[in-house]
């Protein structure tokens, strides 16, 4: 079996025996442009390594009057340091002296050639690429014909991020826009800053300016003094309940709060608990906390509004394959021939059916095929380039020289005890074999491949593209099937003339070429509902050990750790849900892409903003020290504004890859592997965005500074990504808007109802003390207001105390988690004074109806389709193409485009 070409896991683009059988005719005119065109959109065939390896030559004797013409910047610094001094040390560059090892110039013109993306210059001469001033143009990879320059991270405005598909252009714009709209109401609500800076709320506040207890950062920072944090406690009796309520104070963060001493007059025990003095919640400044709330939900909605036009222009502006074509999910198994759909779906459409395309269910062949492809590389890394692997001989001959060098050579001491620690663990993840145990592999695997091309498969999927937009939505509206009909393969509502060969055909719109899992097709709903559930159990696990951890961090190290650990748990914890989810089956990237979104979401909202809340004991939410929650908080946002982004930048497994891995490289195979960029998913970056939403409006009576300070988070965040996307990260499949519409749907709304029931118990709460004014005067008086060696829970004895008054307090629990929260929730436990009563009422029933319009109208939609769609189609044609129906061309173009696509595949 020959395996010079390129076997990838995307199957149209090689495909084995049988894996699509298509009815196109491809005109040959403007071929060679609209190949360009395609492999600007990451969807033409791959070039060979010899291929590449001409084109990088080529660049090479044009890089340097490039350079001179154009003037420096036009590369990456990494490209200049290292060509220009790491490669000339030996400490660097291993095959400096090896002349048969391929240059290490030439993988990072691969790197900025190939992997990142680069856009044509604008010059004056007849290039029709390089006509458009002030237009970005983007380049396919290897462009040598016409200049080209790498994307400004900088100058590229937000309508050139298109390119790299409607979700990511959508996702620069929310952040831009979103951290502008945080800005604003952040101004909204000076003036609750203000207040909480003032001697009105805290009376000790500018006597303890400084002291928030975080370290000398934050005091330099002095972000603590726009906060909620209470510097100013006083000692109080607690005549009631208190010494039955310990365990309110029985821990690390409250424990110096709580102690006991002995009446000299009565000589009975007394309760003494050290409370906060700040002013309870006041109405004013809740209702600016809720006008700010209100102005935020009327921006997000206005914002989302915008959105929505823009994914119709957008979608003008870049029409695509999904445009034309339609996914018969469940096939009859043995409906081969593309003839017989060609003649099925041509009577939907007054035009012909353009491409058919059939995908067979060989996904273990198609993985076999993958696997053969991994060991020849592994071996041709090891063996060298010129070993011929269809000669059994050859190669056997070259597997026992290669281990008899190895056994002549007699490795260090060190290296003997690096190789008993890692061979172990190499092993144990199916890494580390020697080069005879990957050729009997491969002998294996070669026999697999041949006895499963002979195996029959069933048919898993068919695709169909038309001529117009109106054949699609023809076909998708005439076999528009409920979830009944398809259960029962009996047609209900649908025409009889819609079943073919007897069968209720689930319809569908097609996702992206790029974006269809094409191994994946042939799982049933059911296994793919079973694998999910199965990752999330997973994942709720992950959540409760990082609680576990979190809480360890905070109690027994310290807030700053703890924040660090936090961000870094953040940057980890989606590599580890990206390998869960590879598990799962999806039928395209779009799918796969929303069940990683909910789970990271679900890890990061609970990691970074709810367990934060739920770890900190009731009567510490307002203290000083350094692990009370508004000091988390404080550290948590510094950690997220630095450590996060710096985290995503100094992405380690490239490091290694270009800095280690690519100069001790033998073939340019392996050289070219090394420069293919980092990995980003568009759903993990919309997590990271709407844990930032809900941090800010979560904590917001807390600390009303927040909105400014996740607003500089929102923006650090768009520039950071910007520069990995234009300098560092490879290109990702189209996807479409999807994910930026189920996040905006579901997660963003949700992080503000989440946020402002969140704010309608710290109002509810406050003062956060588990006290309240004793009932019965007579037996509330003290006689006595000082008490001598008072032992604390802590441990300690306080030799003296004197209480504020001599008047004592009882125990009532503040605690409660009714909903909504509302004054009448506090039962015979009155705590709330009439300003906090007026505030409550109001925060607490606005949350309840925030929360029944979420429910309505953002799941009830979702449920009612789910319902209605049991027993009758709800595919409804969008009106949204007037533009491209009418025009002509923009059709004409993307019918020729997939056509041309399809001829690259076949071929």
């Amino acid at each position: 079996m020959n395996d010079n070409n390129d076997l990838t896991t995307t199957p149209l683009l090689h495909p084995p025996p049988h894996q699509n059988m298509q009815h196109s005719t491809a005109p040959s005119s403007r071929s060679q442009q609209l190949r360009r065109a395609i492999a600007a959109t990451g969807a033409g065939a791959e070039l060979s390594n010899e291929e590449i390896n001409m084109v990088i030559q080529n660049l090479s004797t044009q890089a340097m009057g490039w350079t001179e013409a154009i003037g420096r910047g036009r590369e990456t610094w990494s490209r200049y340091l290292v060509e220009n001094y790491f490669s000339r040390w030996k400490w660097y560059n291993p095959n400096l002296s090896n002349p048969t090892a391929p240059p290490l110039s030439h993988g990072w013109a691969f790197f900025e050639y190939f992997t990142l993306p680069r856009r044509f210059l604008h010059d004056n001469g007849d290039n029709d690429n390089t006509k458009h001033h002030g237009v970005y143009i983007r380049a396919p990879p290897g462009e040598e014909a016409s200049r080209t320059e790498l994307y400004s991270w900088i100058l590229t405005p937000l309508s050139a991020m298109s390119d790299w598909g409607i979700g990511v252009s959508m996702y620069f714009s929310t952040l831009m826009t979103m951290g502008c709209i945080l800005a604003l109401v952040g101004l909204v609500n000076i003036a609750n800053i203000v207040y909480y800076s003032s001697g009105a709320y805290d009376p000790t506040r500018d006597e303890k300016k400084g002291n928030g207890g975080a370290g000398d950062f934050f005091d330099l920072l002095d972000i603590l003094r726009f906060s909620a944090i209470c510097t100013d406690r006083e000692w109080v009796v607690c005549q009631e309940g208190c010494n039955e309520q310990v365990r309110y104070w029985n821990s690390i963060f409250a424990n110096e709060y709580y102690g006991t001493a002995v009446d000299p007059t009565t000589g009975n025990e007394i309760t003494l608990i050290h409370r906060t003095t700040c002013l309870p919640a006041q109405f004013q400044q809740g209702m600016w906390n809720l006008g700010t709330l209100i102005l935020l939900i009327v921006c997000i909605s206005a914002y989302m509004w915008y959105l929505s036009k823009l994914e119709i222009r957008y979608d003008e502006d870049n029409t695509s394959a999904p445009d034309y074509t339609v996914i018969v999910k469940n096939p009859p198994p043995t409906a081969y021939d593309p003839e017989e759909w060609r003649d099925f779906f041509e009577r939907y459409s007054s035009k012909q059916v353009t491409l058919c395309t059939i995908a067979l269910d060989n996904e273990r062949l198609l993985r076999k095929l993958i696997q053969r492809r991994q060991d020849i590389k592994r071996l041709r890394s090891r063996l060298g380039t010129s070993i011929d692997f269809e000669n059994a001989d050859e190669v056997e001959k070259a597997v026992q020289d290669a281990i008899t060098k190895r056994q002549d050579s007699e490795p260090s001491c060190l290296g003997k005890i690096c190789g008993c620690i890692t061979t172990p663990l190499l092993r144990l993840f199916g890494c580390g074999k020697t080069e005879s145990e990957i050729w009997e592999r491969l002998q294996t695997t070669t026999d697999e491949i041949k006895a499963l091309q002979l195996e029959e498969c069933k048919v898993s999927a068919v695709y169909i593209t038309f001529e117009t937009e109106q054949g699609q939505r023809t076909a998708l509206e005439a076999l528009n099937a409920s979830r009944t009909e398809l259960m029962t393969n009996t047609a209900i509502n649908l025409d009889p003339s819609a079943l073919f060969r007897g069968t209720v055909l689930k319809v569908e719109e097609a996702s992206e070429p790029t974006a269809v899992r094409w191994m994946d097709l042939s799982y049933s709903t059911m296994s793919m509902n079973i694998r999910t559930f199965l990752t999330m159990c997973v994942t709720l696990g992950l959540v409760a050990a990082s609680a576990v951890i979190l809480n360890l961090c905070r109690t027994r190290v310290g807030t700053m750790l703890y924040a660090v650990i936090l961000s870094t748990l953040n940057f980890i914890i989606p590599l580890v849900v990206r390998i869960m989810v590879s598990y799962e089956k999806h039928y395209d990237e779009g799918a796969m892409q929303r069940s990683l979104y909910i789970k990271i979401t679900l890890f990061r909202w609970m990691n970074t903003a709810i367990i934060t809340r739920l770890i900190t004991p009731f009567v510490a939410t307002l203290g000083v020290d350094k692990i009370d929650m508004i000091n988390t908080i404080n550290a948590l946002i510094i950690s997220e504004m630095l450590l996060s982004p710096l985290l995503r930048y100094l992405d380690i497994f490239e490091i290694l890859n270009r800095h280690y891995f690519a100069p001790r490289a033998t073939t340019h195979e392996d050289l070219y592997s090394c420069f293919t960029g980092g990995w980003y998913n568009l759903a993990e970056r919309f997590t990271d965005f709407t844990k930032i939403l809900l941090l800010a409006v979560f904590y917001s009576p807390f600390m009303p500074l927040i909105y400014f300070l996740c607003a500089l988070i929102l923006f650090i965040q768009y520039w950071m990504d910007k520069f990995l996307l234009l300098r560092s990260w490879q290109k990702a499949p189209l996807v479409g808007p999807e994910t930026a519409r189920f996040s905006r749907m579901y997660f963003t709304t949700a992080a503000v109802v989440l946020g402002a029931i969140s704010s309608a118990y710290a109002y509810f709460h406050s003062p956060f003390t588990q006290l309240c004014d004793c009932t019965d005067d007579e037996s509330c008086t003290l006689s006595q207001t000082t008490f001598t060696n008072v032992a604390l829970l802590n441990g300690s004895t306080l030799n003296s105390v004197e209480t504020s008054s001599n008047e004592a307090v009882r125990f009532c629990n503040q605690n409660i988690f009714s909903f909504p929260p509302v004054p009448a929730k506090q039962g015979s436990n009155v705590w709330m004074t009439e300003s906090q009563e007026r505030l409550s009422r109001i925060y607490g029933w606005f949350c309840l109806v925030l929360l029944v319009t979420y429910v309505v109208a953002i799941l009830g939609q979702r449920i009612v389709k789910f319902v209605m769609a049991c027993w009758k189609g709800v595919y409804k044609a969008s009106n949204n193409y007037l533009f491209l129906l009418v025009n002509g061309h923009p059709i004409l173009r993307s019918s020729l485009a997939t056509t041309i696509l399809s001829s690259s595949r076949r071929e």
